[in-house]
């Protein structure tokens, strides 16, 4: 009986040594595959901080671009003189904008035409050579004037619809608890 526990004893130590052995290569390729990980986040790290470099760079240089005026609205005026040689040029449109400037407020009109007169003026700078950021800065200012005119009108029609629409609601439920008091 001694040597069948001696037996047993040994192949315990054995397994015990084994797995010990098994346990100490599955740290050493778990660090190696770790190690790895770590190499390949550390690469694509500083590849992200060059990028963000470069990006830092772009937007310095766009800021400057900004602050010095950034260039001319070349794409506005030429969008500005189009429609305005629309508006000469066709009848139609003219009688349609016409109609439209005869149905808002007065001051909207007045902002539009101003704008219009801005316009002019860039044109005939830029015609003689002069720079027509005063006129088209002009013209931008009479247009968002005339938004905000009828944003402003728009608003004052949508509170008098919805006080409108309160009394009548208030009506309604008054003509209501008056047909129930009479039944």
């Amino acid at each position: 009986m001694g040597s069948i526990q001696s037996v047993i004893e040994d192949v315990k130590d054995t397994v015990q040594d084994s797995a010990q052995r098994l346990e100490g290569r599955a740290a050493l390729s778990a660090g190696k595959a770790m190690v790895r990980e770590q190499a390949k986040m550390a690469a694509m790290l500083m590849e992200q901080q060059k990028e963000l470099k470069e990006v830092s760079l772009e937007l310095k240089k766009l800021r400057k671009q900004r602050k010095s005026g950034g260039g001319f609205p070349w794409t506005l005026l030429l969008l500005a003189g189009g429609a305005y040689a629309l508006y000469r040029s066709n009848a139609g449109v003219r009688d349609q904008v016409d109609a439209l400037l005869g149905k808002v407020d007065p001051g909207i009109k007045g902002n539009l035409s101003r704008a219009v007169d801005a316009v002019k003026d860039a044109a005939s700078d830029v015609v003689d050579g002069n720079s027509p950021s005063d006129a088209v800065k002009r013209a931008g200012g009479e247009l968002q004037r005339a938004g905000e005119k009828a944003v402003d009108g728009v608003k004052t029609a949508a509170t008098e619809a919805k006080q409108d629409a309160q009394a009548k609601a208030q009506d309604l439920g008054n003509d209501a608890q008056a047909a129930r008091k009479q039944n």
